[in-house]
């Protein structure tokens, strides 16, 4: 349930509110989620008012796309169309056509047998780059978009961010970054999901940060903060200066459920669940904040889980929203399995990663028009899904039943 306090009575900036994303972990999946989001606010004129991305692992990879193309959209007044173009259906193209998680393994493999070749989370960052992104360079990103970067580093076990403006930590502090810094790299810590990929190991030397050691081990930025959120909660405990406030944050959570599992655990099984518990739990310390943050006035923004069908969404007061809000979303059940599905960088098939972004952009509908109407669409034009038959809606569900079993092909 998302408040509505004092603060949302006072006027948004004159070109409307600078808006922050918080884009979580969760592979492609949560990758072709966030782009849905993303396209709403580009339907509502608002993509415009997007002035930070904070992201992790899988989420990093999208706001890394967008914010590579962002000086193309900007020439073309942050239009859906062009958004589309540039951004969505290249990358939907990507993750669909080629396997890049068993094209970086694959390549990785290869080079070992020269017993010099690069380690696997740095290939990973090279296969992304390659396939995904424009610039191969952190600086060579817009700086009109701040997108924050998080990996976790393994030394402290707290964040290491890298943004085109600023590289560092709490522990380290915050400098320019080298001019020379990797794009893939930065992608590839934040991704480096664990188990998987290896840490990506980032030489500090010429970094300017302070009683750092000589080489930080960076893995997925979710094992610290699964949604992006903590850049925002912890802004009095000291950023760069060049770190920008926003007025409106919204939080893009595709990190899943934590189904019961009435069985007995042992061996990697354990140690799996262990993990998703990990990740569960601290995600909702951190929602509860947030939200508890919306409730006291401190801050305005939404909540969009993709777990959650936009049909059962509720106003503050606890009664359900206009059903004309989410008229064209997926029909009730939809959200679920779209949340099962794999959270890895495994391929795509074009109709899940279609789905993925529908419901994203569906559900930013349903939140935004219902509690700030003057941020949302007026008439909401992606209605692709909304009319399907009940032969079309058994037929989705099956391949979503299928995408949610994992493959090492596919």
């Amino acid at each position: 349930m998302i408040a509505k306090t004092e603060q949302d009575k006072v006027p948004w900036p004159p070109d409307g509110p600078r808006i922050g994303l918080c884009l979580s972990g969760g592979g492609f999946r949560a990758a072709l989620y966030a782009l849905g989001v993303v396209e709403y606010l580009a339907d509502a004129g608002r993509l415009a008012n997007l002035d930070v991305v904070s992201a992790v692992s899988g989420g990093s990879v999208a706001a890394s796309v967008l914010a590579d193309r962002w000086p193309t959209l900007a020439a073309e007044g942050y239009s859906r169309a062009s958004l589309q173009r540039e951004v969505c259906l290249p990358f939907e193209t990507a993750v669909s056509e080629r396997n890049l998680r068993n094209r970086a393994l694959a390549r990785w493999a290869g080079r070992r047998f020269t017993l010099r070749g690069p380690a696997r989370g740095s290939v990973l960052g090279q296969v992304l780059v390659d396939e995904l992104l424009q610039a191969r360079r952190v600086v060579d990103l817009d700086p009109a978009l701040q997108v924050v970067l998080t990996s976790t580093d393994l030394s402290t076990g707290r964040a290491f961010r890298v943004s085109r403006d600023f590289i560092g930590s709490y522990d380290f502090g915050y400098h320019t970054p080298p001019p020379e810094l990797s794009l893939g790299e930065a992608v590839a810590a934040s991704a480096a999901v664990p188990l998987l990929f290896p840490p990506v190991y980032l030489h500090t030397r010429g970094l300017g940060l302070t009683d750092a050691p000589p080489t930080l081990s960076l893995v997925d930025g979710g094992v610290y903060d699964n949604l992006g959120l903590e850049w925002f909660q912890g802004w009095s405990s000291g950023r760069p200066a060049v770190a920008r406030g926003v007025d409106f944050i919204i939080v893009v959570d595709a990190s899943g459920v934590l189904e019961k599992e009435l069985r007995h655990f042992r061996g990697v099984a354990a140690l799996n669940r262990t993990r998703e518990i990990q990740y569960f739990q601290t995600r909702a310390a951190r929602i509860r904040w947030y939200v508890d943050a919306l409730f006291s006035g401190d801050l305005r923004g939404v909540h969009l889980a993709s777990k959650y069908d936009p049909a059962g969404f509720r106003l503050p007061d606890g009664t359900p929203i206009d059903p004309t809000l989410y008229e064209g979303a997926l029909p009730q059940g939809f959200a679920k399995a779209l949340s099962t599905l794999r959270t890895d960088l495994d391929r795509f098939s074009t109709e899940e990663a279609r789905l993925l972004r529908y419901h994203g952009y569906w559900s930013t509908h349903a939140r935004l028009a219902s509690l700030y109407p003057e941020l949302g669409a007026s008439k909401p034009s992606w209605r692709e899904y909304a009319d399907l038959s009940e032969r079309d809606t058994d037929a989705l569900f099956a391949v979503l039943a299928q995408g949610a079993r994992r493959k090492f092909a596919r």
